[in-house]
């Protein structure tokens, strides 16, 4: 897959670059942030006073300095060690509220932008052009919008916020370790920079390891849809064995990855717990000598060894947040690279023109291909006037559909232009023009709901009676008949319906939707009789006033059609109505008898 290999190369961004990007589903809940970051700090304030505590506690209950017992805390003067076990307990308690209430606001928060971000990813990807899906598998997309996403979860919810917490007591316990004992404390600074080297190396790599581990994720959630998408082909041709293997390919890939950031993640928790425990090594050996020489208490150096237990514990949480951190900005990579196409959104901008009802389409002198210097459509004009017909036939891979992709904007031109009511379509909203189309295709596709859901235009819409009159010009009394009319419920695949009545449905979805073009792609292919037949029946009722496109391999489908064209190797090789096709005797005339045959 060379695309997506190119594309996987193409989004490593710098750290700066994807917070921008992700600025503006953060910006509106910034002040519930604020207020979360606000509760961070008082929590911090409250978690920095905690050894203080104790070490009051020791100085003047447990080893008192002096002959009386007690002490001073805010200026209020305790002497009874219950009265500050009841204090103590109500800090305590107080601190626990605080901290329910900050991890509610950040959850929150957090949910709030998930939900925002899948949203707006969602509704981006379904307006990309097609070609971005030419280029992207359905099983790597599903991994953005689910997977991706919900790993960027755990940042906007505890990560970012932490992180900087965790910072924050960092330095306020660096600070006040010196102030108890500047020598205690220049030995335990010394160990800083050891540390923030060892975190910025370690993210590094990380980083590197939670890029190929989402990539073999969305690569396994791509083999895996395509085998359960062709699981009869594969039972019928006997081709498990070689998929499977494929799929333990990809498995043990994704297994490689994962053990790799589990060592590297194995060396550095170590490496952390090691410096905490020759920190504490270090402090206990020189603080002793200082207790002895009485230049400082038993609670000063209890107060300053618990402040070290809270100063390795932020760092041991910052190595395991780094690694979550590393694994979402892969993840926000991912996402960003799928958001930054914004060239649906220029088509679809409000500085785009609109138009009234479809009365004709045109093309100029149209060449287009899906790949560089292999052309599908070359030199390709015709004219389709108000409430004409045109039926586009030929061979597989002569560029029928190639057109069809044109009119409704899936692609664009390579040169020459298609005119919308005489407008260059490039200069059109995409939307307004999509509006106006309906596409009944080749396979009939029907989502899983119910008939009502499946034919319901969007917006306003039809009534009931409208609904259940599309259903009827379309052929599709069997609803009523075999099953439940409109809450006839559908299931994946368009079960319980056949071949022939999910196409039936597919036209009175379009009835419904009422447009100004009717496009056919292949509607009739592989029906029997009299399917086709109710299928064409419903055909000509929707034509009915209305610009039509057929596309057909069967000329029988086309013959009443206004204007004919057949294409070969994706030019026009001829042109005209049937009977001056038919008289002509070239290459419709000679297809014309052979499907006589």
């Amino acid at each position: 897959m060379p695309d997506m290999q190119m594309e996987e190369k193409e989004i490593k961004l710098a750290d700066l670059k994807v917070a921008k990007a992700l600025l503006p589903f953060i910006r509106p809940y910034l002040w519930m942030l604020s207020l979360s970051t606000l509760l961070v700090f008082i929590v911090t304030f409250f978690e920095l006073l905690m050894p203080i505590f104790i070490q009051k506690a020791f100085d003047g209950f447990i080893v008192p300095s002096g002959p009386e017992r007690g002490i001073h805390i805010l200026g209020v003067g305790i002497n009874s060690f219950q009265t500050f076990c009841i204090i103590f307990s109500v800090f305590v308690f107080i601190l626990f509220v605080i901290d329910f209430f900050q991890a509610l606001f950040m959850e929150y928060t957090g949910q709030k932008i998930i939900l925002n971000l899948r949203c707006t990813l969602f509704s981006h990807m379904s307006f990309l052009p097609v070609a971005f899906y030419d280029k992207n598998s359905s099983g790597r997309l599903v991994s953005r919008v689910a997977g991706d996403v919900e790993n960027m979860n755990e940042m906007f919810t505890s990560v970012l916020i932490f992180i900087f917490k965790d910072l924050i007591l960092m330095a306020g316990i660096l600070v006040i370790l010196i102030t108890i004992d500047v020598k205690l404390g220049f030995y335990l600074s010394l160990l800083v920079p050891v540390i923030m080297i060892g975190i910025a190396l370690f993210s590094k790599i990380l980083r590197k390891v939670f890029r190929t581990i989402r990539q073999k994720i969305a690569e396994i959630n791509h083999s895996f849809s395509e085998a359960v998408t062709g699981i009869k082909i594969i039972q019928t041709t006997s081709s498990r064995e070689r998929f499977m293997q494929r799929f333990e390919q990809l498995n043990f890939e994704h297994f490689t990855a994962a053990l790799f950031q589990i060592k590297i993640f194995s060396i550095f928790m170590p490496f952390i717990g090691f410096l905490g425990v020759l920190s504490v090594a270090i402090i206990i050996w020189a603080g002793s000598f200082e207790v002895v020489a009485k230049s400082l208490t038993l609670g000063e150096l209890v107060a300053f060894l618990t402040y070290m237990k809270l100063f390795f514990r932020p760092l041991r949480e910052l190595s395991e947040k780094f690694n979550l951190l590393q694994n979402a900005l892969a993840s926000a990579e991912r996402i960003i690279s799928v958001l930054k196409n914004d060239r649906a959104k220029q088509r679809a901008g409000k500085k785009r023109n609109c138009i009234g009802k479809i009365t004709s389409v045109s093309f100029e002198k149209v060449n287009f291909s899906y790949e560089k210097n292999k052309k599908v459509l070359k030199n390709i004009s015709f004219h389709l006037p108000e409430g004409n017909s045109i039926g586009i036939v030929g061979q597989t891979g002569s560029g029928k559909s190639s057109i069809i992709n044109l009119i409704t904007g899936f692609y664009q031109p390579c040169g020459g232009s298609v005119f919308i009511n005489n407008t260059n379509q490039a200069s059109i909203n995409i939307k307004d023009i999509r509006s106006k189309i309906a596409l009944v295709m080749q396979d009939p596709l029907l989502f899983s709901g119910s008939i009502r859901e499946n034919i319901k235009p969007s917006g306003p819409g039809m009534d009931e009676s409208g609904l259940k009159k599309a259903l009827y010009d379309a052929n599709c009394g069997f609803l009523f008949e075999k099953f439940a009319g409109l809450d006839t419920k559908i299931k994946e695949g368009g079960r319980p319906l056949s071949s022939g009545e999910k196409q039936l449905v597919c036209i009175a979805r379009a009835f419904a939707f009422n447009p100004d073009l009717i496009i056919f792609d292949e509607a009739t292919s592989y029906m029997d009789s009299q399917s086709e037949k109710n299928v064409h029946d419903a055909m000509k009722k929707l034509m009915k006033g209305r610009l039509s496109i057929i596309i057909a391999h069967r000329l029988s489908t086309v013959k009443h059609c206004d204007n004919i064209i057949l294409l070969r190797d994706g030019t026009i090789k001829e042109k005209g109505t049937h009977p001056e096709l038919v008289a002509l005797k070239g290459e419709y005339y000679h297809l014309l008898q052979k499907e006589k045959i």
